[in-house]
Formats: structure tokens, C-alpha cells, sequence
């Protein structure tokens, strides 16, 4: 009788998370049928702008009484005053001004749905068990996604919440920056200097505070309800073993390392199915310390970034599930299927203790963050010049040869022969001309990894909906965040929106932002295999043989929560 109840239940809640899927999907094509445009911000500034500076001009006066040659310069004065004055307005990214950006055509936010079954194509084709994928199990992992961002963009009350998340983070980040202040101010002037404004005295401290916080959270008993009830709500829906869904619950909140220890009594029993999950789902995410990093360095161009990263966050763990599942069906009985138990060890006597050790760990991690991005700049750089290096043998070359041609008709004019000087002056014309179209026909381009990055990602990057003319610069921050790490990725994206001769797409600017949140890259393999490792010593050997599919699995479930979020943007 228990065992009928529970599956009428678990009946009920897959009925509900299919029915929200094909809500979700009529709503969306609804949607594009009957909704209309409305204009930017940025573009309702720049045609008041325009008006304004009409209405100078227009006012009842007399075309005699306008001087012919001052009233021009007076009136473009005006129209570029106007324009200085309306781009500050016009350059944040708000959700406000994405959801109505031009950019965002009915044909991309199609290609970002259509991007969704790409991407679950992409996982069958690496799956070692075709036979087994749960399909069930996939519709309601898409479904549970499609209702989050619904929720986020379109429902009143998910906007509050958005909105209110957004202004909680700021508010979080002010308070570091309090901290920041008293410790790396001038001693003569009070005053931040302007050389101590950079990334080291103003963003990493921002990992300190928060690894403080979360740990204070987690001693009051805090995080782990939140993590409880998220674990409840997959549980319940996917019909998944309890140990996944508390994994992946974790994700959401800590690291890709730090996760695994809810579920530490149960990770030698595990099936490998399970621990695909596990590893997925800390590729997939990123942790709360570092989430911080990442609003600190956008935020200024970007004031939503906050609520965007969090949404990631949450989008992500059940579709970490849905790729960890079709790459490796469980072909096993998991050992807490239908349980759902969190286990958390008290460190800390008081919370003055769980201060103190949140903010130590989080000084290392700032350190470690420090030192990895110091070393992989370096490092980029040093291979873009390697790169380089067969172009720039090729272009000196070029112009020693140029310099030959050049110097060798100059020096072969003769005294008093009028058509041989002729002839010498014509060579020397040739050789400038020669070297003046090299840029354009002659000179061989300096290959980055960069280039590399941009060409190889440009179809994922296209897939998930980006226009097509920002599918290269999005291409390159996809390959960096696999390549190397997501903080470089979003260094970059920084990089590319402070640079003024840069123009991105808001769309585009939205969809990176989910895709590069995770820990997916070949660097995190090794930090999973000894971090999970360390935890069951006797499952290395497993966890070695999935480590790189499940690394791709946790790319690709970034990739479809930022197809999801391209379709509502």
C-alpha cells in the first residue's frame, strides 16, 4: 500500500512537470505570435534626444533671424551635448532593456529553442547506454528550467524576487567594500588612491566576506534547509536517489569540491550513474565566494548581473541532471533512492568561530584566485605568441624584401640619362606602393588562441541563440572558459564591454553570462578527482574514467541553461 501511494505520488508530480513543460512551450510560442516590440531605453533617449534638439531649433522663429553660419555649429553643439548626456543612460544592461532589445528577433529566440534538442542530441550521441536514457526523466529536468526562467522573467512576483536578489548582492558588496576601505586606504590622505582601485584591493576582497557569511549560514543551519528544499523539490519531480539530488542541490550554493561532503557516508556506494551527477553538477555551477568575483568585476556595466548569475545557479542543477542522465543512464538500484539526508558536521563552537575560519579559507581562496589569474594571462599570452611566431617570421620577411626592392632602384639611379632615372624612380614608386597595400594583400594575420577559440565555439555559441554577428567574440569566451577557467572567461567579457570600438548585443552580453557560469574546464578534472577522491579513496579509479565526459556533460548543461535564458531574453 506504501509503495502504490508513493508511486501515484511520484506519478503526480511528473504529470505536473509535464504539463508546466507544454505550458511553458505554448506560452513562449504565444508569445512570439501575438507580442509586440517596444522600443529600447537606449533608443527612447536617443529620439527624445533628437526631439530636443528640434524643439531648440523649431521655436516660431524666422528663417532670416538665424545666423547662416553660427546656428549650425550651435545646434550640432547641442544634438552632441544631448548624446553625451543620453549615453551613460543608455549603456548599463538592465532586464528591463534586454527584454525589449532589438537584437532579440523572433528567429533567434527560435534557434535558442531549437538549440535545447541540439544540445540533448549532442549528449545521446556520448551516451554509453542509449537504450537506458529515462526520457521522462529529461522532459521534466527542461521543464523544471523552463518554469525557473518563466518565473524569473515574466511573473511579477519572480521579478521582485530577481530584482530583490540583485539588490541584496549589491548591498553585500557595499559592505565589503566598507571593509575594503579600512584596510587599503592612504594613511595620509584617508582616500582610496587611485593606484590601489584594481582587481586585487577591490574584487578579491569580496571572496573573504562572502566565505564568511556562507559559513556562518551553514553553522546557523540556514543553508542547510535551503539546500534541503531544493533536494526535495528534484527529488520529487525527477525521481531521482537522494544522494544526487542533495549533490546537486549543494551545487547551487558551494563549490564544485565542498558539495560532495553533504553526501560524504554515501559516495563509496554509489553507482557510477550517481557520481556522474555528482561531477556534473559541480562542472555545471559555480560556488557563492566566487559568484561575488564575477558581480564585481560586470556590475558596472552590467547592474543586473547579480540576479542573472543566481538564476544560473539554480538552472543549472536540474540541468546538470538532464545531461548527467542521458550521457550515463543508471542501470542500478542507488542506495538512497527515496531518502533524502543531509549530513553536516558542526566545526565551530560559536559563531564567532564560523567567522573566523570562513574568513581564513576565504583568504586562501582569494590568494589562489589571485595567483591563477596572474598565471594564466601569462601563460595566454606566452602561447598567443608562440602562435604568432610563423607570421611574424613570415611579415619580416615581407619587408626585408620590400626594403631590398626599395633601396635597390634607388640606389640605380644614374646621372644624365633622363629615361634610366625614369625607369629607377618608377621601381622606387612600386616598391612604396607595394608596401603600402602589404596590410591588405600581403601580410600574414598573427593567429591568438583566441581566433582558434572563436572559430571552433562559434556553433554552440550560435545555437544557443547568439546573433550571428557576435557569434566569434562569444566563441572566444566559450573556448577560454573551457580552456582555461570561467574567471579569465569573464575577465575578457569585461575587457570586450569597456572597450569602445566593441559593440556586443545585449542578448548576446545575457547569453555568455549563463553560459560561462560553471567550473567546467580541464583544470577543475584534476580539482574533482582529488577533492571526490580524497572523500572515497576506493572510487579513484571510477571517478578517473567518467572525469572528462563529465566535464563536457557540465559545459553542455551551462550551454542549455543559457538557451533556455535565450529564448525569454
Amino acid at each position: 500500500m506504501f509503495n502504490s501511494k508513493n508511486t501515484l505520488r511520484q506519478r503526480a508530480m511528473q504529470v505536473l512537470a509535464w504539463f508546466v513543460f507544454g505550458f511553458c512551450t505554448v506560452f513562449i510560442i504565444t508569445g512570439y505570435l501575438v507580442g509586440t516590440t517596444t522600443p529600447s531605453v537606449a533608443q527612447d533617449v536617443g529620439t527624445d534626444a533628437e526631439l530636443g534638439a528640434d524643439v531648440v531649433a523649431a521655436p516660431g522663429e524666422k528663417p532670416a533671424e538665424i545666423a547662416p553660419v553660427e546656428e549650425p555649429a550651435v545646434e550640432a553643439e547641442a544634438v552632441a551635448q544631448a548624446e553625451a548626456e543620453a549615453e551613460p543612460t543608455a549603456a548599463p544592461i538592465s532586464l528591463r532593456t534586454i527584454k525589449s532589445d532589438q537584437g532579440s528577433s523572433v528567429l533567434s529566440k527560435s534557434v535558442s529553442f531549437l538549440g535545447i534538442f541540439a544540445l540533448i542530441f549532442v549528449a545521446w550521441l556520448l551516451s554509453n547506454n542509449r537504450k537506458r536514457i529515462n526520457w521522462r526523466l529529461v522532459a521534466i529536468g527542461v521543464g523544471l528550467q523552463l518554469t525557473f526562467a518563466v518565473f524569473i522573467f515574466y511573473v511579477p512576483g519572480g521579478q521582485f524576487v530577481f530584482e530583490f536578489a540583485t539588490a541584496a548582492v549589491q548591498k553585500l558588496l557595499d559592505f565589503t567594500g566598507v571593509g575594503s576601505a579600512f584596510i587599503f586606504q592612504s594613511f595620509v590622505t584617508g582616500q582610496w588612491e587611485i593606484g590601489l582601485i584594481n582587481f586585487a584591493f577591490a574584487v578579491l576582497p569580496t571572496i573573504i566576506f562572502f566565505s564568511a557569511l556562507m559559513t556562518i549560514m551553514y553553522h546557523l543551519g540556514i543553508m542547510q534547509k535551503i539546500v534541503h528544499f531544493f533536494a526535495w523539490g528534484m527529488q520529487k519531480t525527477m525521481n531521482i536517489s537522494g544522494a544526487e539530488s542533495m549533490s546537486a542541490a549543494a551545487n547551487i550554493f558551494v563549490g564544485q569540491t565542498e558539495a560532495p561532503l553533504v553526501i560524504k557516508p554515501y559516495v563509496n556506494e554509489m553507482t557510477e550513474s550517481e557520481l556522474m551527477v555528482v561531477m556534473t553538477g559541480g562542472f555545471a555551477t559555480v560556488a557563492g565566494g566566487v559568484l561575488a568575483i564575477y558581480v564585481g568585476m560586470l556590475q558596472p556595466m552590467f547592474p543586473d548581473i547579480a540576479g542573472h548569475l543566481l538564476a544560473a545557479s539554480v538552472m543549472s542543477a536540474p540541468a546538470a541532471l538532464v545531461i548527467a542522465k542521458i550521457m550515463f543512464p543508471e542501470i542500478g538500484t542507488p542506495v538512497t533512492m527515496g531518502q533524502l539526508k543531509m549530513e553536516s558536521e558542526k566545526e565551530d563552537v560559536n559563531v564567532l568561530d564560523a567567522a573566523s575560519r570562513g574568513a581564513a579559507e576565504g583568504l586562501k581562496l582569494a590568494l589562489n584566485v589571485g595567483a591563477m589569474l596572474l598565471a594564466f594571462i601569462a601563460l595566454v599570452a606566452l602561447v598567443n605568441y608562440i602562435l604568432g611566431i610563423p607570421g611574424l617570421i613570415y611579415n619580416k620577411g615581407l619587408l626585408s624584401t620590400l626594403i631590398e626592392h626599395f633601396t635597390a632602384n634607388a640606389l640605380a639611379i644614374p646621372e644624365g640619362c633622363a629615361a634610366a632615372a625614369d625607369e629607377a624612380v618608377t621601381g622606387c614608386i612600386q616598391a612604396m606602393q607595394g608596401a603600402a597595400g602589404a596590410p591588405q594583400s600581403w601580410i600574414a594575420p598573427i593567429i591568438t588562441m583566441q581566433d582558434i577559440f572563436g572559430i571552433v565555439f562559434w556553433p554552440f555559441a550560435w545555437i544557443m541563440g547568439v546573433p550571428t554577428e557576435d557569434c566569434y567574440l562569444i566563441g572566444r569566451l566559450l573556448g577560454e572558459k573551457m580552456v582555461i577557467n570561467e574567471l579569465v572567461a569573464y575577465s575578457s567579457l569585461q575587457g570586450l564591454l569597456s572597450d569602445p570600438n566593441v559593440v556586443l548585443q545585449d542578448r548576446s552580453v545575457i547569453i555568455a553570462t549563463y553560459a560561462l557560469c560553471g567550473f567546467a574546464n580541464f583544470g577543475s578534472i584534476g580539482i574533482q578527482l582529488g577533492g571526490i577522491g580524497g572523500i572515497a579513496p576506493s572510487r579513484k579509479q571510477d571517478l578517473a574514467r567518467i572525469a572528462l565526459k563529465a566535464m563536457i556533460g557540465g559545459t553542455l548543461a551551462a550551454f542549455m541553461t543559457a538557451t533556455i535564458a535565450g529564448i525569454l531574453v
